[in-house]
């Protein structure tokens, strides 16, 4: 029964465009699920390198920019937008492989720490390049259509996101990673090549982003650097698999659901100080439950089990 769960979700979820101008606030929902699609699809791709590698990268806004602004060049040329997202998906996979070969040489907050400054350079970068981007103006695209393309689009990401983790999780690559995780000198010590297999991680989790990135700028019609690379965005992924729970099945995609709820009620609530209240909702988890709210749930559900008995 449990393994129907996820057919019958899928099912409702692609029923919802349909049935959303019947239902009261259909449509606004229907919109705010697009957005929701894609935090799940980045935060299960993110959770490849922070969960399964254990290597915390805040720079990931990065590849969502790539993806952004490559589908909004490329529809401004005449592509169908479904094909824009193959190339930004390996441009920010090339793009993750050149900073994270260096990068990824480092440990803990180190790595942490150059992430961010991978992430921001880039900001800044698209800023300056007005040529290219529109600076501080940024792009918009031609308007109307695409709401439900974009819908479908971000629900067939999010099932791509599943089965790329799935498939890692269970190769030798997520072997690898698994051991880099919790030794990586034991690791290097038996031939495991570090670098490589991280570089590799990284590259799948950098061209789902980028996927996302390019559904979102096609979704909402504009793009700008302040955006789509915004340092913001790199913490909310972060947010969203360690709230959820890091290297699980689930625990990215519940943290992501957890995410969007307490973003439109905090931002709506405390449009100045919510990031602040993000922070802190970061370290109760961390101080209270490291593992997230899957964990969470497994020991209510222990004990729930226990009291039956």
């Amino acid at each position: 029964m449990t393994r129907l769960i996820p057919i019958l979700l899928l099912i409702a979820l692609a029923a919802l465009p349909f049935a959303g101008p019947a239902i009261p606030g259909g449509v606004y929902i229907t919109r705010l699920a697009v957005i929701g699609l894609l935090y799940i699809a980045s935060a299960t791709a993110w959770d490849l390198v922070g969960g399964l590698t254990g290597q915390v990268s805040f720079g990931h806004s990065a590849f969502f920019g790539i993806g952004a602004y490559m589908t909004a060049w490329l529809v401004g040329t005449g592509w169908p937008m479904p094909l824009t997202l193959l190339p930004g998906a390996l441009l920010a996979a090339a793009y993750g492989a050149l900073w994270g070969w260096p990068c990824l040489r480092l440990r803990g907050p180190f790595f942490a720490i150059a992430t961010i400054g991978v992430g921001e350079a880039t900001r800044l970068i698209a800023l300056l390049a007005e040529g290219v981007t529109g600076g501080a103006t940024g792009l918009t695209l031609p308007i109307g259509g695409w709401e439900h393309t974009a819908y479908y689009l971000a629900l067939g990401l999010v099932v791509v996101a599943f089965a790329l983790s799935w498939l890692v999780r269970r190769s030798s690559l997520g072997l690898g990673l698994s051991c880099i995780r919790e030794d990586v000198e034991a690791a290097t010590s038996i031939g495991i090549k570090v670098g490589w297999l991280q570089v590799q991680a990284l590259m799948v989790s950098a061209a789902v982003v980028a996927a996302a990135g390019g559904i979102y700028a096609r979704y909402l019609y504009y793009v700008e650097p302040g955006d789509v690379f915004s340092f913001n965005r790199g913490i909310a992924l972060i947010l969203m698999a360690t709230i959820g729970g890091l290297n699980s099945k689930w625990g990215p995609a519940i943290g992501a659901v957890i995410f969007l709820g307490l973003e439109q009620g905090l931002a709506a609530w405390f449009p100045q100080g919510h990031l602040g209240i993000y922070g802190l909702l970061l370290i109760g988890v961390m101080l209270y439950e490291p593992n997230g709210v899957v964990a969470f749930g497994r020991k209510l559900r222990g004990v729930a089990s226990a009291a039956a008995r």
